[in-house]
């Protein structure tokens, strides 16, 4: 630029017309150049955006890994509390199948027990009372309760039906052998 300069200043002193336009030519063409550069440079030149997208491709990259690390995590987290699940089910199911062993073994040992004891008490309640009657103190009180007869709506007292029923008729020989026991 500067050597068209003076060109068009020697031009113009020399009073030379063709080296004044000459250098004017040069200067506007290399000031045209230099535009061209410039603009080719701001247009082409992307080192700016490169980085940028490549900045934005590292964060997108890093969110995709940790999003993909959340997955991961999350899957596994699941599998676990599923296998938690049966193996808590597992442990119930083995706790149940005990239980009822154990309550089973309880019931047969309680009723073995109670069995025992059961023999235990008829005989000796046998024997008392075989002993209570040889001694002649087993004697049953006569019975001198009457039946209580329960009246419908309605319905007359009869008791002429009720002491000639046969079943008391049935009875009444053991209640006079009753009343001569003292």
């Amino acid at each position: 630029m500067a050597f068209s300069s003076s060109v068009v200043a020697y031009g113009i002193v020399d009073s030379n017309t063709p080296a004044s336009l000459g250098g004017g030519l040069v200067g506007l063409a290399s000031a045209a150049m230099m535009h061209l550069a410039m603009t080719r440079t701001w247009s082409v030149d992307a080192r700016d955006e490169r980085r940028l997208l490549e900045d934005e491709r590292r964060r997108l990259e890093t969110a995709c890994q940790h999003a993909h690390d959340e997955r991961t995590r999350y899957l596994a987290l699941g599998a676990a509390q599923a296998e938690e699940h049966r193996r808590r089910i597992r442990d119930l199911e083995a706790d149940r199948v005990a239980n009822q062993h154990a309550l089973a073994a309880a019931k047969a040992a309680f009723e073995e027990k109670f069995e025992g004891q059961r023999e235990a008490l008829i005989v000796e309640s046998m024997e008392t009372g075989v002993r209570l009657y040889l001694a002649g103190l087993h004697n049953a009180p006569p019975t001198t309760s009457e039946a209580k007869i329960i009246r419908l709506p309605g319905q007359q007292p009869t008791r002429d039906r009720a002491a000639a029923h046969p079943a008391d008729a049935a009875n009444q020989p053991a209640r006079e052998r009753e009343a001569r026991h003292p």
